[in-house]
């Protein structure tokens, strides 16, 4: 069996595994809603795709962000191959087994890439 054929049999088991939902855009405009005054980023180009979320690690680490202390809590997310995120996008978890998940806004800072890789890896940190 080639190393292709051998990758795509992973990927298929890889998407068995993710039994989330999320949305992936990048971060346009700022809005206002008039009536609560919550002020979010307008979704531009939005994707929804299976993923799995998990802890990047089991710590959130303490980061210095000007005056401020910052906890940057990590994930990994693996999405299907076929999905190309860049650096920078956003992504919220719709749908999960764990229903404290839903809802989760995270931010890829990283995306592993490979010819042979099962999944895209995407290294994220939460953003409110």
């Amino acid at each position: 069996m080639s190393s292709t054929a051998t990758a795509q049999l992973g990927r298929a088991l890889a998407e068995r595994q993710m039994t989330s939902t999320c949305r992936i855009h990048t971060a346009g405009e700022l809005l206002t809603n008039l009536e609560t005054g919550e002020v979010t980023h307008a979704e531009v180009d939005p994707v929804t795709t299976k993923c799995r979320v998990r802890p990047n690690g089991t710590q959130a680490a303490d980061t210095d962000s000007g005056a401020a202390e910052v906890i940057a809590s990590g994930y990994v997310v693996s999405v299907p191959f076929a999905i190309t995120p860049k650096v920078l996008q956003r992504l919220v978890v719709e749908t999960s087994p764990d229903p404290s998940l839903v809802g989760l806004s995270l931010e890829v800072r990283q995306i592993a890439r490979g010819d042979h890789i099962t999944a895209r890896r995407l290294l994220c940190v939460e953003v409110a």
